[in-house]
């Protein structure tokens, strides 16, 4: 007679395993010191390359391409942009968060945003703009205090990161900083397996909530006056 644990569902240990071999690809990348994401933005900033394409990114991140977009796609909302901007990096966002959430072990992107080419121009203003505290945060970050499951954590992380990416999203002027850089944070916290930053990720993205909770409540309460 089978064990109940010989009867367990395969389904049940199929993401456990999916994202066992994520990790395993990643320790063994880091073994061969793999590049950081700072020095391949850094790279495709030089005007004497090819315009690069996000797929050029994705193909460049590799494994990490989860946490290096959440890095990119987060990140750029620390940088002064004109009204309505972020709903162009929210979108992106939303795509990359909910195949985190649902338990993708590997990003997958529309033809049509694979082809998106992106300017030296505006690959320099994210080096110039983010790389400084990018590679701070690079040289801080290591693997440690990271829960088990993984595979568990990671779909948690997806979804609150899905819900950031909803408020990124909003075209309110200065309510999608805090959570962009929520999300950054987390890419941070998934790329190097970093409990402490994944700490950070939530305690910044909270303090978002409560602060645009409180935003929004004042132009509500403000309206509501005017009847």
């Amino acid at each position: 007679m089978s064990s109940p644990e010989a009867s367990a569902p395969r389904t049940a240990r199929a993401p456990t395993a999916a994202f066992a071999r994520l990790r395993e690809s990643l320790r063994r990348r880091r073994g061969k010191r793999q590049r950081r994401i700072s020095a391949i933005l850094r790279a495709y900033s030089h005007r004497d390359r090819d315009i690069p394409t996000i797929g050029d990114l994705s193909e460049a991140f590799d494994a990490r391409s989860f946490g290096a977009f959440f890095i990119v796609f987060g990140g750029v909302n620390l940088i002064p942009l004109p009204p309505g901007t972020s709903l162009v990096f929210g979108v992106p966002l939303l795509l990359f968060t909910i195949q985190l959430a649902i338990g993708r072990h590997r990003l997958w992107l529309p033809e049509r945003v694979r082809n998106i080419r992106l300017k030296p121009e505006t690959m320099s203003m994210l080096v110039v703009r983010l790389g400084p505290y990018l590679r701070k945060v690079e040289r801080l970050a290591r693997h440690r205090y990271w829960p088990e499951p993984e595979w568990v954590v990671l779909s948690a992380i997806g979804w609150f990161s899905f819900v950031m990416a909803l408020l990124v999203a909003i075209p309110f002027p200065l309510t999608n900083m805090f959570p962009g850089v929520s999300i950054a944070l987390a890419g941070v916290a998934i790329t190097a397996r970093d409990g402490l930053w994944l700490i950070a990720s939530i305690v910044v993205g909270i303090a978002s909530v409560l602060f645009l909770a409180g935003i929004y409540g004042a132009a509500l309460f403000a309206f509501l006056q005017l009847f």
